[in-house]
C-alpha cells in the first residue's frame, strides 16, 4: 500500500472511531463524510443546544498527492493529530493550517 492509501485508510479509521464515540450523545448526530478521491474528511455535529441548533466542523481533514496530511480543523479535546501519529503518519507529513491563521491573527490585534 503506497503512502497515501495508507493515510487515508488511518485517516478513516480514526473518524469512524471518534463518529461513533460521539454518536453516544443524545442531544445530536454526528455527520461524517469521507471523500478519498478528492481527499476530503469532515466530521460534523448537527442538532440542538438550549433551544438552538447546533451544527459545526468537529475535525477537517485533508490529504494531497504529495501525501501530506492537513488538519484544517480539531474542535476537540482529543489530540486528533497526536492520534494520528501514533497510527503512522509522519509527523513530517501533517500541516496544521488553523493553528497558523490563529497566529496570524493574535500577530494582527
Amino acid at each position: 500500500m503506497d503512502k497515501l492509501n495508507q493515510y487515508q485508510k488511518i485517516i478513516e479509521d480514526t473518524l469512524v472511531k471518534i463518529s461513533q464515540m460521539l454518536a453516544k450523545e443524545d442531544d445530536y448526530e454526528s455527520l461524517l463524510s469521507i471523500d478519498h478521491q478528492r481527499g476530503q474528511y469532515i466530521l460534523m455535529s448537527d442538532g440542538w443546544e438550549n433551544g438552538k441548533r447546533y451544527y459545526h466542523p468537529i475535525i477537517h481533514l485533508e490529504t494531497k498527492p504529495n501525501a501530506e496530511v492537513w488538519l484544517r480543523c480539531d474542535n476537540t479535546d482529543l489530540a486528533v493529530g497526536q492520534d494520528l501519529v501514533n497510527q503512522g503518519i509522519d509527523i513530517r507529513d501533517i500541516d496544521l493550517p488553523f493553528i497558523l491563521l490563529k497566529c496570524e491573527n493574535m500577530h494582527k490585534k
